[in-house]
């Protein structure tokens, strides 16, 4: 079985005009936030008509109180009713609130995903996954397989100094169950994410470890930052073409 490649829609400004560019660079699966008017069956029905298959949602959720994290519940029903099985969250909370209140709610939202076959794949994003350590640390306090990382090779960079993404992810592979590719200069706090390939990020060794671990994806594209954001639509299709080609290269991709 190949790699499952995917592309965050957020490099376009509507879905439509991203499942259209999705295909003309040879993408067929794509991360997309929750439908503001919550209709998931229309969603799923676009891009189904578009030719494209929805990998994963993405998300946020704050741990502050159990109202907020409770917003995450329809997100999961809504991923579980169109067949999604994984939802990408960046996790938030106040640095004042006690870590055994985060992870309790952290819990109780692995064991909703989990009941509803759905799992929730946290990000590359401080205070609970900022690097390998912190991530294998917030998941094994949570202690339930609804709740995994979604790996960032970029972000390691953005958010941690003197460390690389390979030496993070081999703290953690085994915990990974979505992944965000990403190039980057390597600069800390630096927005500067080249095309996949034109960067520090060892792709091929990122590849090889979690091939060794059976993964197999959601890889997904994430296309930002200062580079990219100076191009219209042509442009961004033409960086994705890049990223499909150098992606090829290197076995990742049919």
């Amino acid at each position: 079985m190949g790699n499952i490649i995917s592309c965050r829609v957020g490099i376009f400004k509507t879905l439509q005009v991203a499942f259209e560019n999705f295909l003309e660079a040879g993408i067929y699966h794509a991360e997309v936030p929750p439908p503001a008017d919550g209709d998931y069956q229309a969603l799923a029905e676009k891009a189904s008509a578009s030719g494209i298959v929805i990998a994963t949602l993405a998300t946020g959720v704050d741990l502050d109180t159990d109202e907020k994290a409770a917003v995450l519940h329809p997100v999961i029903d809504g991923a579980a009713a169109i067949g999604v099985a994984k939802i990408f969250v960046s996790v938030k909370a106040a640095a004042e609130l006690p870590r055994e209140q985060a992870i309790g709610r952290l819990q109780a939202l692995a064991q909703y995903a989990a009941d509803r076959h759905v799992t929730l794949c946290m990000e590359t994003h401080p205070p609970f996954g900022t690097n390998g350590t912190v991530a294998r640390n917030t998941i094994a306090a949570v202690k339930h397989p609804g709740l995994r990382y979604n790996f960032d090779t970029a972000n390691i960079y953005y958010y941690n100094e003197n460390t690389d993404s390979v030496k993070e992810l081999k703290k953690v592979k085994d915990l990974v169950a979505s992944v965000h590719l990403k190039d980057t200069d390597g600069g800390f706090k630096s927005g500067n994410f080249p095309a996949l390939g034109k960067g520090v990020v060892d792709f091929p060794t990122v590849f090889a470890l979690l091939k060794e671990q059976g993964f197999t994806g959601p890889y997904t594209m994430e296309i930002e930052g200062s580079i990219v954001g100076k191009c219209d639509d042509a442009g961004r299709t033409e960086f994705l073409k890049q990223c499909v080609a150098y992606l090829c290269e290197i076995g990742a991709m049919d």
